[in-house]
């Protein structure tokens, strides 16, 4: 609490300092742009965004200026507007590859991975020990599907910084989906402990551990698996508690509550599981999988035509669902039986 008060008591004086320069020099647009970063670390988002509107006004060519009132724009949901800003901010000055990667951001959160990756290379090029370049590349390419180069994003940007503990977190997610489970706990558990409140790494750390809780098989095993897996054993409880954990640090992490589900369901508690889903399927109704889950939870427990409204919701949001249109025909299979 002592910090925080710090923080803002430091800030407070450097906004004093700030309008105390324009009172000065009223057409000093870099004090401008110095009171508008201090406004946005403040969390006065609208302040910031009209005291950058004011510094480019009367200066054009602050290049950070147009930059950093993009990422204000995006934050409010102002996409359009804040593609223009970094545009305009990669006009002036073409070698600014902080709008590149930002630009890049942008692509990435709309599915243009071919295109993000192209700006993040671009961005790499211009900065190459960028650090945080590196790792949102990595997460591109790991949305594409290219795991493997993934991995060596990941692992440049924590050679390039140490204790980059989205790296880390982000390297443990990719190489639990390229089936490592036994590494990936050793990069999220490493996560954890360079940023104890990150929601993301627990909640694929328990996602790991849940992996590591499985038998292996001896056919697909690699070789010196079964005696790396000896040297420690999961216990029943500690993927659900990496996944209440991350809920305590994020209550609407949907993938938590999607992952707690299926672990509570693991250990025979089916009310809980429901509720989990449940609570996943409103905090993005929008999301396909969500009610599949919910709907293949309620079809367990015999109630039959919640678990179909689920499964044609499912359908509707995402007509190519296989799984979604398999477990409806065996649903209403179900139904004809009864009757």
């Amino acid at each position: 609490m002592l910090y925080y008060l710090f923080i803002c008591s430091d800030f407070s004086w450097r906004r004093r300092f700030y309008l105390k320069a324009i009172k000065h020099k009223p057409r000093f647009g870099d004090a401008y742009n110095n009171l508008a970063s201090t406004y946005a670390q403040l969390g006065q988002i609208n302040d910031a965004i009209e005291t950058y509107q004011m510094a480019l006004v009367i200066d054009s060519k602050l290049v950070d200026a147009h930059c950093n009132l993009g990422n204000l724009f995006k934050a409010q949901g102002r996409r359009d507007t804040a593609r223009k800003c970094y545009l305009e901010a990669i006009r002036l000055n073409p070698e600014f590859a902080i709008a590149w990667s930002n630009l890049a951001g942008m692509f990435k959160d709309e599915g243009q991975l071919s295109t993000a990756i192209a700006y993040y290379r671009e961005a790499i090029r211009l900065c190459p020990p960028f650090a945080d370049v590196y790792s949102n590349l990595g997460s591109a390419m790991q949305d594409q599907g290219n795991l493997l180069e993934a991995n060596m994003c990941y692992q440049t940007a924590i050679q390039l910084r140490p204790d980059f503990a989205v790296a880390y977190g982000n390297l443990g997610s990719s190489l639990l989906a390229s089936g490592d489970a036994m590494r990936a706990m050793d990069a999220l558990r490493y996560a954890i402990q360079l940023e104890p409140n990150f929601p993301d790494a627990y909640d694929n750390l328990g996602s790991a551990l849940k992996v590591l809780r499985q038998p292996l098989s001896l056919d697909t095993a690699p070789a010196g698996a079964h005696k790396e897996r000896a040297k420690f054993k999961v216990h029943d409880h500690e993927p659900i508690a990496c996944f209440r954990k991350a809920l305590r640090l994020k209550s609407d992490h949907i993938n938590a509550y999607s992952n707690l589900a299926c672990a509570l369901h693991d250990r025979g508690l089916v009310r809980e599981a429901i509720h989990c889903s449940v609570t996943a399927a409103r905090l993005m109704p929008l999301f396909a999988p969500a009610h599949v889950n919910l709907g293949s939870l309620l079809r367990g427990v015999g109630q039959l035509d919640q678990a179909l409204a689920h499964y044609h919701q499912a359908i509707a949001l995402d007509p190519s669902f296989a799984e979604a249109h398999t477990n409806l025909g065996n649903t209403y299979y179900e139904l004809r039986q009864l009757v």
